[in-house]
């Protein structure tokens, strides 16, 4: 039988598959909204990722945010069940293709970003993410509570909700924890964490 989890997944596919053929500007789109958001912060270690499949594309971004003084980080899967490592990248590097991700080469410098941007399957109303099951990100800011996470999504990537339907809202396992922001080709999001 089929999860909650497994079931929002397979939904969330469907309109990320459906989101990216209808927004070929979105791109362009986020760069300027996350530039904007970003701004009221002194320039630090942004760690993005390299898009996968229909996954919203957060590299025009990441480039505006060089250019004003940020260091770039791509994350690296160490081993299955441990935190995501970041190596330091700049447009035009090397890259090598891993197992799950595209991924600087081993010797890059490693770093310790102050951003992560967070791709994402489905958001729901409050903040919660629904990621592709690996738990990469989950473990990964587990060990970093105060790093700023801002989930990247198409805006069509929410939840439907429906206060007549649980199912509106995502599952949440006990590690989940819901991000503050989501910015999306539309604008930022923002979610009201609880003290």
């Amino acid at each position: 039988m089929e999860t909650r989890k497994a079931w929002h997944r397979r939904q969330a596919r469907v309109r990320r598959k459906l989101a990216a053929r209808a927004e070929p500007g979105s791109a362009l789109a986020l760069a300027a909204h996350l530039e904007s958001f970003l701004s009221k912060y002194p320039p630090g270690c942004l760690s993005g990722y390299w898009p996968q499949g229909m996954e919203l594309d957060p590299r025009p971004a990441m480039e505006r945010l060089a250019q004003r003084g940020w260091t770039l980080a791509l994350p690296v899967v160490e081993d299955m069940n441990k935190p995501l490592l970041f190596r330091q990248w700049s447009p035009g590097d090397t890259l090598v293709h891993a197992l799950f991700s595209t991924e600087p080469r081993p010797e890059a410098p490693l770093c310790d970003p102050n951003v992560i941007l967070v791709p994402l399957l489905a958001f729901d109303r409050v903040g919660q993410r629904l990621g592709q099951g690996g738990g990469f990100y989950d473990r990964t800011l587990a060990v970093r509570p105060g790093i700023l996470a801002i989930g990247i999504a198409f805006s069509d990537q929410a939840c439907p909700f429906d206060a007549d339907d649980p199912l509106s809202l995502l599952p949440v396992g006990p590690y989940d924890k819901p991000l503050s922001v989501i910015v999306t080709e539309r604008g930022c999001r923002h979610f009201p964490q609880e003290s």
